[in-house]
């Protein structure tokens, strides 16, 4: 557009073309990525790190690095107690989860403004 905005659109559904690719990069450094797992509990080591997550089914997920993403509600909820005392995790207190809907339309043509 002349003097509007530039917008870019993917060449397919974003799950597949945004989410698949990090996944499969993931698992192929012999990672794993767990969907729709509903974490009870953050284990903690001595030291603070994260030990383990412990799911709603009793199952215990350790690994070298976590990746956590669910709603900031979610996460306040969850996060351990030692951490309630780290100023940079007291910072969570301030935010608000926010819903969010997204609807994509896809025209077959360009729309005019006339």
């Amino acid at each position: 557009e002349k003097h509007g905005s530039k917008m870019a659109f993917l060449d397919g559904n974003p799950p597949e073309r945004l989410c698949m690719p990090i996944v499969e990069h993931i698992e192929s450094k012999g990672g794993q990525v767990r969907l729709n797992s509903r974490i009870r509990k953050i284990e903690l080591n001595e030291d603070g790190s994260v030990k383990c997550f412990i799911l709603n089914n009793g199952t215990s997920i350790e690994g070298d690095a976590f990746v956590f993403a669910a709603p900031v509600d979610i996460f306040k909820l969850l996060l351990p107690e030692d951490w309630k005392e780290i100023p940079y995790f007291q910072k969570l207190e301030k935010l608000v989860g926010v819903p969010v809907i997204n609807v994509h339309i896809w025209f077959d043509r360009k729309l005019k403004n006339t």
